[in-house]
This record gives structure tokens, sequence and C-alpha cells, in this order.
């Protein structure tokens, strides 16, 4: 990581933009700005801190723009780096850390405010705990405690195909997270995924992409930070879309994982137990 200068009026990311990276500000001024001509503040920023730290933990694209009031100097983090931080210098990492959760608690209320979304959409069910979770690409056997619905995911492509036993996948423990397999070159310590999926740039599925889950009235499919999102049943979740989860209908459910023509679409049977 090297100390980059900037001018004011500098744009370092703007609404939909890629995340892929965080700022640390070491000297000047740096504005959050939203509106389609930019002309609300969110948030100012000064020296010591961090903005756009979304970036370091989902690949969500960016919901508002970072523009430069005064010049002055910043140091970028990528994703990775910020991994690797963590795992080899977690004294650093704790001081990003800390300031990356007090960020998160107070953006996060305000970006609530700032996508106006009604509760129904902007709080997901809250899903009942289980004691135990199995190991990243592990399913025990035997129906988990949410035994009152079966889902079964089966191959609607043949990508798709790739990824799931003959004869389909039935899921035995809630939530069933799905996400990128890593390359060779990329950490996993920090990645928790039960169904891996084996993809290639340009990738359609993010590290930590989505999940299924269940509760007391049915099974939902919920985004998990990804860049690109999902479609349920032709409505997009995640991604740049507002809503973050939809609900599956009983019977037959089409999941494309990534964008509208992504090779990964799977059909997910629900019914009850």
């Amino acid at each position: 990581m090297s100390e980059h200068e900037f001018a004011a009026g500098q744009v370092f990311f703007r609404s939909g933009d890629a995340s892929d990276r965080a700022y640390l500000l070491q000297a000047g001024q740096v504005e959050l700005l939203t509106g389609a001509d930019l002309a609300t503040r969110v948030e100012l920023f000064g020296p010591g801190e961090v903005f756009g730290e979304m970036a370091l933990i989902e690949e969500r694209p960016r919901v508002l723009t970072a523009r430069a009031l005064t010049a002055g100097r910043a140091v970028p983090m990528s994703r990775d780096e910020f991994e690797h931080e963590l795992l080899h210098y977690p004294t650093r990492a704790r001081q990003y850390l800390r300031s990356l959760f007090e960020r998160l608690r107070g953006l996060t209320a305000r970006l609530r405010e700032i996508e106006a979304v009604p509760a129904a959409d902007s709080a997901p069910p809250v899903r009942d705990r289980e004691p135990m979770r199995p190991g990243p690409g592990e399913l025990p056997g035997g129906v988990g405690t949410r035994s009152r619905w079966i889902v079964i995911i089966y191959p609607h492509t043949p990508k798709a195909a790739q990824a799931l036993p003959e004869g389909g996948l039935l899921v035995t423990r809630f939530p069933l997270r799905i996400g990128r397999a890593n390359a060779a070159n990329e950490p996993v310590e920090l990645y928790l995924n039960d169904l891996w999926l084996l993809d290639d740039k340009p990738y359609n599925i993010s590290r930590n992409h989505c999940e299924i889950d269940a509760d007391g009235e049915g099974v939902i499919v919920r985004d998990r930070g990804s860049h690109l999102g999902c479609l349920v049943n032709d409505e997009p979740i995640g991604g740049q879309a507002v809503v973050g989860y939809r609900r599956l209908v009983p019977g037959d459910n089409v999941i494309v994982i990534g964008s509208r023509a992504s090779p990964f679409q799977f059909r997910v049977a629900v019914g009850p137990g």
C-alpha cells in the first residue's frame, strides 16, 4: 500500500462502480455525495478516516460517489491487501477494523434513509440460529432443525450441473451459503461457503454471493453482498437491486446466480417436510 496525492475535485468512485478498495485519508477532505446531480452531501471525511470501507467486506456496487473537496493524500487498500493484513499483521489490521466497524454502524443507518426502502423490503426475516455449522464444502447427513421444508437444488444448465451431485442436492441444513471457489492464490480463511461454484473471469459469482435460508414462513434466497446479485423467479436481488432477498414459492423455482446471462442457473424445488 502506497500513498497517493490527489487534487480537489478528483472522483475516487461513482455510484454503480465496482467495489474494489477502501481509502485511508492522510491529508485533505473527501465528501460522499448522492443524488442525480451530486447535490447532497452524506458525509465529510478528514485525515485519519477511512472511506469506501464497504469494499473490504463485499462486492456490491457502490451506492454513493466519493469526491475530493480539497487536495490531499490517501492510501488505497484493496480487499486482498486488507485480508493479508488480517492474516499476517493482525495488530495493524485491528486499527482498520475498529474504524471500519464504527463507520459501518453509522453508514448503514444513513443508507437505509437515503435509499428509502420500505421496512418490509429492507429487513429480511430473522433466521433461527443452529448450534452447529458444517465446514466449507461439507453437508451433514440427515435433515436439520428446519425439517418442515424440503429443498432440493437441481441444475438448470450444464455449468450448474458441474457443481451438484447427480440427482440434485438435498439441502440438509440452513442457511446454505453459495460462493465462488477460491483460486490457488486467494486466501480461504475468510470465506465460508457450503456450495462452491467454479467460475472464470469475468466472474458472475462473488466469493460470498448468496444463501438459501428458511424460517417459519418458507424458504428465502438472500444476497450476501454480491456484485451482480441474483434473479429469483426473474426478480432481481442484490447487486444494484434495492431488494436483498426474495421468498421462494412452493414447487419449482428458478435461481440465476450472477447476471441474467449467467451459466449458473438452478431449479430449486420447495415442498413441506
